[in-house]
């Protein structure tokens, strides 16, 4: 169906209710229909940067457990799969949410929970007739645990400028694997693999010269306040708690690029509840789309969650939505 016969439709429905009473007023249902349209069919393309001839591809949400938000030029609006991310964005996400994210010449940057990461500058060029890419990029994380990995075939076809700063620290990054955290009362950084330089505004007194960590399963923690403590090598239940925290878990509500199940709340068929659930949705940070159906020969409106992962992503988000939206959603591929 086109976008021209859509908004036919959604005008024709907007112009009257059975009751008289609670007559819709027409301009505010046309702007409630072209919002939900620009939603549902522009999707995360809404999100998008302008393609440039000759510039690198851009940054890519390739997986999301919501709720999560992206905050462009003042204007929020809830993240989901395939949505383009460019300079100045700032990303947020919710209790358990999580986010798998592509920078543009292949390493991939996880978010857990709770999290802020800001991309103060993300410029990315090619380079020779191969199509090399060098990456130029300052992320700024506010809160929250991160890791940032290098593909291994990225990692010797393109190279990386990266800093990736905290509330004191800054890992300088030109190919490797890392975990971090910006928590409340200390900062942490820990090598995986590779090499990094760790370097600190000066606190308390303790000089702010670069450190080399070199040494896989390095870290190094910086109480707020305080002198930062000696490096140390992480022990391996530790380690296995913080990768935890960044990781899309199985079956957790998760939704991806080449997700193709979904959730669809099927009782909301009026215009007014099926759009109020719409809006709620995104406003909590749930990536909803919204559209016109027939059911029996009469004309209603779908509320639907899709790109979930597996059936037990979407069954593990019916279950989570259902409490707040008062309904049990249906599961469907």
């Amino acid at each position: 169906m086109g976008h021209m016969e859509q908004m036919e439709r959604m005008e024709h429905l907007s112009t009257s209710r059975t009751n008289g009473a609670n007559r819709m007023h027409t301009p505010r249902a046309l702007w409630l229909a072209l919002l939900v349209l620009g939603a549902a069919n522009g999707g995360p393309a809404a999100a998008a940067a302008p393609a440039v001839s000759g510039e690198a591809p851009a940054a890519v949400v390739n997986g999301v457990v919501m709720p999560a938000w992206l905050e462009r030029s003042g204007k929020r609006q809830p993240i989901a799969p395939g949505m383009v991310l460019q300079e100045r964005d700032r990303i947020e996400t919710g209790a358990n949410a999580r986010i798998l994210l592509t920078l543009p010449e292949g390493s991939k940057i996880k978010l857990g929970e709770k999290a802020q990461l800001g991309f103060d500058e993300l410029a990315a060029r090619r380079e020779g007739d191969e199509g090399n890419i060098f990456l130029k990029s300052v992320l700024r994380v506010a809160t929250g645990a991160f890791r940032f990995t290098t593909n291994a075939l990225a990692g010797v076809t393109s190279r990386r400028d990266v800093n990736i700063r905290l509330a004191t620290v800054t890992a300088g990054v030109r190919g490797t694997d890392l975990w971090g955290k910006q928590g409340g009362d200390k900062e942490i950084v820990c090598l995986l693999e590779g090499k990094i330089e760790v370097a600190r505004d000066p606190v308390a007194g303790q000089s702010s010269e670069p450190i080399t960590m070199d040494q896989p399963l390095q870290f190094y923690i910086a109480p707020k306040d305080q002198p930062a403590l000696p490096i140390a090598r992480v022990p391996d239940d530790k380690l296995t708690q913080w990768a935890a925290e960044t990781e899309i878990a199985r079956d957790a509500g998760g939704a991806s690029l080449d997700g193709h199940w979904k959730i669809s709340f099927d009782k909301q068929t009026r215009f007014a509840t099926a759009i109020a659930l719409y809006e709620e949705l995104r406003k909590q940070g749930y990536a909803a789309q919204f559209y016109p159906d027939r059911l029996d020969g009469k004309r209603i409106f779908r509320v639907e969650l899709g790109n979930l992962s597996s059936e037990g992503d979407a069954r593990a988000l019916a279950a989570r939505l259902s409490a707040s939206t008062k309904t049990i959603p249906s599961v469907s591929r």
